[in-house]
């Protein structure tokens, strides 16, 4: 079914609930004739040719344009969360995860457990070998082997506040990131460096996982850790946009269909989508087919990880306002 225009809202309609309309969404299209051009950071920028040609295919008139570079008229930005759209925006709605991690290269190792407490001696200069026995106690399953430990925070990992504030609450104590020169460009043996999922994914990197019980296992950062950290985040809407806050003392949602949500990998970010220049239904109805077009598995193209889906009904709800609503067909 494909919906064209919009319609006017009486009070009578009552109001649909996010999650309801998150999954109308998913049997439906909502189009509006004309172009928006799309920007989107690297990492997602990979599938914006995939959400060009599925636009076109299923919204006739309707078209998706990507751009290398941001200009007032890019009608949708997507950036990581904080970094200003170029131009003013009438709404910002939350698109994507990504999370802060340790890159960390080791000759035949792939799985590498630290503590808070291990990573602010490292960052210290405290522990300085790979061998060091904080290090083995936390990794006894396998050898670790004798070498030089090089440390460093990735030039474009952007915001960590994420990172540092996760292990403020396991350790009692501030992490300071100075210092280290170690970087993603060299990568020698040894390194362990402070960067995105998204770029240790495409990097193929190891990262590693986090001790947050001594009794039970790291948590990994992985997507699933990821996602079961992005359902903590409290949601307001602060007039056209979603402001998100991240609730460390939030019990984690887990997915449909299972019973227990795993652990929560607490070094969440977010990439946010901005929808730029005067309110219009034509943006509104492309932004609304990009945030379809995730839960249909197409970020898995890419290496950011799509929404839970509790915020992604928010977002779905927030740049549908004034569009069709989706409706019910009767079996």
């Amino acid at each position: 079914m494909i919906l064209i225009g919009s319609v006017a809202l009486t009070a009578c309609d009552p109001p649909m609930p996010p999650e309801v309309l998150a999954s109308l969404a998913e049997q439906t299209y909502t189009c509006e004739v004309g172009d928006s051009q799309l920007y989107a950071l690297s990492t997602v920028a990979s599938v914006a040719a995939d959400w060009q040609f599925s636009v076109e295919m299923n919204c006739p008139g309707m078209t998706i344009t990507p751009v290398d570079a941001a200009t007032d008229a890019t009608a949708l930005q997507i950036n990581r969360a904080g970094v200003a759209a170029t131009g003013a925006s009438f709404s910002e709605v939350p698109f994507a995860l990504d999370a802060v991690v340790l890159a960390v290269n080791l000759p035949d190792i792939t799985n590498v457990v630290l503590s808070a407490e291990a990573i602010d001696k490292i960052w210290a200069g405290q522990i300085t070998n790979w061998n060091d026995p904080t290090l083995v106690s936390l990794n006894s399953s396998f050898e670790l082997p004798d070498l030089a430990i090089s440390f460093g925070t990735d030039a474009e990992v952007g915001d960590t506040t994420s990172f540092t504030d996760w292990m403020m609450r396991l350790s009692g104590k501030v992490l300071s990131l100075t210092g280290g020169t170690a970087n993603l460009e060299e990568f020698v043996e040894g390194s362990l460096v402070l960067t995105k999922y998204s770029t240790a994914a495409d990097l193929a990197a190891t990262v590693v996982a986090i001790v947050t019980d001594p009794k039970q296992d790291a948590v990994a950062a992985d997507a699933e850790h990821i996602i079961s950290a992005g359902t903590m985040f409290k949601a307001k809407l602060v007039g056209t946009n979603v402001q998100l806050t991240f609730d460390p003392k939030a019990k984690p949602i887990a997915p449909e269909g299972i019973n227990q949500a795993p652990a929560a990998y607490e070094a969440v970010t977010l990439i946010t989508l901005s929808l730029v220049g005067e309110d219009n239904l034509k943006t509104r109805a492309a932004a609304k087919y990009l945030l379809r077009q995730d839960s249909q598995g197409s970020l898995g193209l890419s290496s950011v990880i799509a929404l839970p889906e509790n915020l992604r009904a928010i977002a779905l709800s927030t740049v549908s306002v004034g569009l069709p609503l989706p409706t019910i067909t009767p079996e």
